[in-house]
């Protein structure tokens, strides 16, 4: 009978090693000083900086984006406009080497409009001739400058003469030697004019 007894106490005994053991795991698992708490902190921190990271490079990238569509569309426009400006424009030479033809015809038609019957048909000739080729150059974008009884503009006038007079009260071209010529607004040849102005 105390063989028996011994034997239970021994397996109680050697029973109580492993609940012990047990007890002790459960217990390493979860330590006393509280770092497994700080490192869960770490981690959240951690995911909230990559987060703030990732947000700013979102809006700067999308700044980014923004800004490069807008100067693609800036570019766009640009080229849009200086192909038509080189449209517009491209026949610049050929009108300006055709001024002097125009010169010649302003010189052809008489200043004087009593002119014999013999020559009367010759003008009107060349007046009808200088009529058709400027609606011809019109259409291309050639305009004569006004000048004669305009205030003088240095802009589009060139004074080759200035007559002083005290009735003048500003500048003003009273005679017209050249007739100047503009495409689509930009000045090919000033006018060459006579200016009268307030002594």
């Amino acid at each position: 009978m105390d063989d028996r007894s011994n034997q239970e106490s021994t397996q109680v005994d050697s029973k109580s090693p492993t609940t012990s053991s047990v007890g002790s795991q459960v217990e390493v698992g979860i330590p006393e000083d509280g770092s497994a708490v700080a490192s869960n902190s770490n981690a959240e921190k951690d995911r909230d900086s990559e987060f703030e990271r990732c947000e700013k490079e979102l809006v700067e990238y999308k700044d980014r984006y923004l800004r490069t569509v807008a100067e693609m569309d800036n570019m766009r426009k640009r080229l849009e406009r200086e192909k038509q400006d080189f449209l517009k424009y491209s026949s610049e030479s050929i009108l300006k080497d055709m001024i002097p033809i125009l010169d010649s015809l302003d010189k052809a038609l008489p200043t004087d409009k009593t002119v014999d019957a013999a020559v009367a048909s010759y003008v009107e000739g060349v007046a009808m001739v200088q009529k058709q080729f400027l609606q011809m150059l019109a259409k291309h974008g050639l305009e004569p400058v006004d000048a004669l009884n305009k205030n003088f503009d240095p802009n589009f006038h060139q004074a080759i003469q200035r007559i002083e007079s005290k009735e003048a009260t500003v500048e003003k071209v009273v005679a017209e030697f050249a007739k100047g010529y503009s495409l689509y607004g930009r000045l090919l040849r000033p006018s060459m004019v006579s200016v009268e102005v307030p002594c």
